[in-house]
């Protein structure tokens, strides 16, 4: 398999990871869900387990390493457990996102874990009214809590966490990110509302003001302690003394295999994304910034809602 030509970026960056949707459902209904619409759209047509071999055996045949499973919520496959075995055996290490569906059940857990390098699980919130208010299903907090302890009994696991950060959370934060210290993280995700699916429906609602980042980020790096912390959808400049753990200084390319839809047909294809700037735009305030080549920019949503009036260029170390 390693004869086939990699893929190559426009900066000479090899693809590596796959991101590969394998459902089109989840039993959760979280007010932000970036894929609501995309859910929509093409759950009735299964992403059955020929086509996912088909795609990792392609991308193996590339020399991608690295899959990502997501949705959806991808517990929730038929075969889910099979998809891991077939990754594992192509030596991709293996990865998804999830709300904890299937990882809160004892027996599921055992039979998945072993084939599972890492888990990014969803956690909204330090307690259950806040979590459970966000992904509309009481109980939801409480489910993730038996999927991350049953996940941490695979010997040396490390779980990873992503937040999506709100108006209806942002109060609650650094509780989150103290939480997730507690529960053994090795990563924690802070990422803004992206306006996509429901975040764009409830953008209003959700968003938060960008010069609110200055001081969150600074409080959630602390609260995080030696758990590496990066905030994804927010320009360099709005973090302030956080700017580091801005995630497009740590991005890696992926590819996207999903269903598309065309005029005539709808095709489960890759979309490559050799940096992070889906959905964000460098404002004319950019420009003369000296993290412009390094930073994604702002959503192009914010901008045109509410101006770029909070972007803080960046100027050049004095030398």
């Amino acid at each position: 398999m390693s004869d086939a030509t990699p893929w190559i970026g426009p900066q000479g960056q090899r693809m590596r990871r796959l991101e590969l949707h394998v459902t089109y459902t989840c039993p959760e209904a979280c007010v932000f869900c970036s894929e609501e619409h995309r859910m929509a759209r093409f759950h009735p047509y299964e992403v059955t387990l020929g086509r996912v071999v088909r795609v990792l055996k392609e991308h193996a045949a590339r020399g991608v390493d690295s899959v990502h499973l997501t949705g959806g919520e991808p517990t929730v496959h038929p075969d889910f457990v099979e998809i891991l075995r077939v990754a594992k055996a192509l030596g991709m290490r293996v990865s998804m996102g999830t709300i904890g569906t299937g990882l809160a059940n004892p027996a599921f857990a055992a039979r998945s874990m072993p084939y599972l390098d890492d888990i990014l699980f969803s956690l909204h919130g330090p307690d259950a009214a806040t979590h459970d208010a966000l992904t509309g299903r009481p109980g939801s907090f409480a489910k993730l809590l038996r999927a991350v302890g049953h996940a941490r009994e695979k010997e040396g696991f490390r779980p990873s966490f992503n937040t999506v950060v709100n108006r209806h959370n942002v109060d609650r934060v650094v509780e989150t990110v103290a939480l997730a210290r507690s529960l053994g993280a090795g990563l924690h995700i802070l990422s803004n509302t992206t306006p996509e699916g429901g975040g764009e429906d409830h953008y209003l609602d959700l968003t938060i003001p960008l010069s609110r980042w200055g001081a969150l980020g600074p409080e959630a790096v602390a609260a995080a302690g030696p758990v590496v912390l990066r905030i994804f959808g927010v320009p360099v400049c709005a973090l302030g003394t956080a700017h580091m753990a801005s995630n497009d200084l740590y991005w890696n390319p992926r590819v996207t295999v999903e269903w598309a839809q065309h005029p005539d047909r709808v095709s489960f294809e890759g979309i490559w994304s050799w940096t992070p700037e889906r959905k964000r735009t460098h404002p004319a305030r950019c420009e003369g910034c000296s993290h412009r080549e390094l930073c994604a920019g702002v959503f192009a949503e914010y901008v045109a809602r509410f101006g770029d009036g909070e972007i803080r260029p960046i100027e050049a170390a004095a030398t």
